[in-house]
């Protein structure tokens, strides 16, 4: 039997790579590492510490970037957490709101207090992707 050990990298389909790019890198925080050389298509790697996205740009990809036909505009019925999503561990849920609110992206969900002491808050990338980051607190 195999192991499970980590997981890789998200791969999701962006129209954009210069709005992708501010995104991750100047508002989120991440490095854009180095694509395989033999990578020749559009798209990039951004990575935080064992945390990496890769991104292609959509006239290449097999579908259309982003979730925009499962964004959820009434939460009162569904939580936004059952929605598809991907999630970054952080370390502080306070400077992340201040991030996003200065650089003008909307908190779409949260934040919640989750039992055994996590946090979640979620927000869209630019093409639609729910993005929750949790923190898990002591």
């Amino acid at each position: 039997m195999f192991e499970i050990q980590d997981l890789n990298h998200v791969n999701i389909v962006v129209e954009d790579l210069d709005v992708c790019r501010h995104f991750y890198c100047d508002v989120l925080g991440m490095e854009e590492v180095r694509r395989n050389p033999d990578f020749t298509f559009p798209g990039g790697w951004f990575r935080a510490n064992s945390a990496e996205i890769h991104v292609i740009r959509s006239d290449i990809a097999t579908h259309a970037p982003g979730d925009e036909s499962y964004k959820v505009a009434d939460t009162t019925e569904k939580e936004l957490s059952s929605s598809r999503h991907f999630s970054l561990a952080i370390d502080d849920t306070e400077q992340l709101i201040k991030q996003l609110e200065k650089k003008q992206v909307p908190i779409v969900y949260g934040p919640v207090e989750r039992p055994g002491g996590l946090v979640q808050t979620y927000c869209y990338d630019p093409d639609g992707h729910l993005i929750e980051f949790s923190q898990f607190k002591e």
